[in-house]
């Protein structure tokens, strides 16, 4: 007796399975995420979400970090310009304390003298994104999202050291008035120095938490991207196995109608 498939139920539900399933593969390799619905992984996409906004944060650290090294590296540079004003106003304080120098030629020296006190000035009122370089003010900057911050700025330029640098008093006329103006330069180049070491520390501080910043932030894309990213390997693969399934389905299917047809053409 032969046997005549009462419906072809099976055949189409297997066709619609692998069909669907090579969808789904496409659509991961298209997408590059294999995180396309809440249900594909429940609890990898909750943890995915939650790292996403660990990125963000991360990123925004980062991004400070970098705007407060370079604050700190504007400050240093006009440091070392002011530095090397104040090297050549010591300069000229001990070449106006020369007893053989015709007061004349002294006047000259105290002319230059004077015109570096005006880029000393300049120097130190400076300004970065409208504030003062060095008021003497420190501003924060966080470390990393949880907690830690690293205090900048607090170099303050306009000290009495300083001001008596500037003062109009401070002449080369004679060689009292030279002595003292060397005394009132060596004072604030002592001074410079140390706010200019102090600014290298803070700029290894910054260095240090932006490398632990960008560890920080590798490690997560990294678990990110082994959570959410498509494994190109293995859809292919899969994409492959179930376009193979479905065409295996469509032939069976075709079959079975076939077989259908030829017995009712025989009974008829």
């Amino acid at each position: 007796m032969i046997a005549v498939p009462a419906n072809n139920a099976s055949f189409i539900d297997q066709l619609n399975w692998h069909s669907n399933q090579a969808t789904s593969a496409l659509q991961r390799l298209s997408n590059g995420s294999k995180l396309l619905a809440p249900q594909d992984d429940a609890a990898g996409l909750a943890v995915a979400t939650r790292m996403e906004s660990a990125l963000l944060q991360l990123n925004a650290t980062s991004n400070n970090l970098s705007n407060a090294v370079s604050f700190t590296q504007t400050q240093s540079g006009y440091l070392a310009g002011a530095q090397k004003v104040l090297d050549r106003m010591g300069e000229l304080a001990i070449r106006a304390q020369d007893g053989t120098m015709p007061d004349d030629v002294r006047a000259l020296y105290n002319e230059e003298f004077q015109a570096l006190k005006d880029t000393f000035n300049d120097a130190r009122t400076a300004r970065y994104n409208e504030g003062n370089l060095f008021d003497g003010q420190t501003k924060n900057v966080p470390i990393s999202p949880e907690n830690g911050s690293i205090d900048l700025g607090g170099v303050n330029l306009f000290t009495a050291e300083m001001n008596a640098v500037t003062a109009k008093s401070t002449q080369l006329d004679t060689f009292a008035d030279a002595s003292d103006a060397l005394d009132s330069v060596i004072q604030a180049s002592g001074q410079l120095s140390l706010n200019h070491a102090s600014l290298g520390a803070t700029l290894n501080e910054l260095q240090t938490a932006s490398d632990q910043i960008t560890t920080a932030r590798s490690s997560a894309m990294e678990a990110l991207s082994r959570i959410r990213d498509t494994n190109v390997a293995d859809e292919v693969t899969n994409l492959t196995r179930e376009r193979i399934l479905t065409q295996s389905s469509v032939f069976a299917l075709q079959q079975a109608n076939l077989q259908r047809s030829n017995v009712l053409n025989l009974l008829s």
